[in-house]
């Protein structure tokens, strides 16, 4: 009997173990990394008549713990937020907006200068930003959207005053509901965001 009972018991573990083993050698997919295009070969922003003398340095981007992480998020309809499991971004949400604004700002043509966070130039104004949303949304209709939201203050430097504050969203329609086609839409988004913000600033700032 304690021989039948020993056979059961290792005949259990050569299962357990083969069926591990079997899982362990399945090949998983690779992992695929996107970026955010800053812009570099797009056109330039909207550009006002004449450029100002003002010079404006961009503070870090802020953002919610899952915008510091490389992970590529979606939000389902019942507004559970998840991330694709073999998608990954490039870098950082908040670090890609980073420079996805200086490259907008610079190319626009807006600022005498325009300066990133760690430069100890002076600057007349300070360009504070929250980044809210960006991911891919799904909606109750059935279809799914990349969408970036992000609030904006500007800041005198002289007086430390807020002189303008706007919250600046874009929605653009997902063509595959999948991580390829929501990081094309999330793209779009973004650089529509950078747009709106140099048509907002041009007019803030007359």
């Amino acid at each position: 009997m304690k021989n039948r009972w020993r056979q059961a018991l290792a005949f259990a573990l050569f299962v357990s173990l083969a069926m591990s083993t079997g899982c362990a050698l399945q090949k998983l997919p690779p992992m695929e990394v996107y970026a955010i295009d800053p812009g570099w070969n797009h056109r330039d922003p909207a550009q006002r008549a004449k450029k100002s003398e003002l010079v404006i340095q961009i503070a870090p981007v802020r953002g919610s713990d899952a915008f510091s992480t490389s992970d590529i998020l979606y939000t389902d309809k019942r507004h559970r937020q998840q991330s694709y499991a073999f998608s990954r971004w490039r870098d950082t949400p908040i670090r890609s907006m980073q420079t996805v604004l200086e490259v907008t700002l610079e190319k626009s043509g807006l600022f005498r200068a325009v300066l990133p966070p760690t430069s100890v130039s002076r600057a007349d104004l300070l360009l504070e930003s929250t980044l809210f949303e960006f991911g891919h949304l799904f909606v109750e209709d059935g279809s799914s959207k990349g969408v970036v939201r992000m609030r904006f203050y500007l800041v005198d430097n002289t007086s430390k005053r807020v002189v303008a504050s706007k919250e600046l969203v874009t929605m653009r329609e997902v063509v595959t509901s999948d991580a390829s086609g929501a990081t094309a839409s999330i793209n779009q988004a973004a650089l529509s965001v950078a747009g709106d913000l140099v048509v907002w600033l041009g007019a803030v700032t007359k």
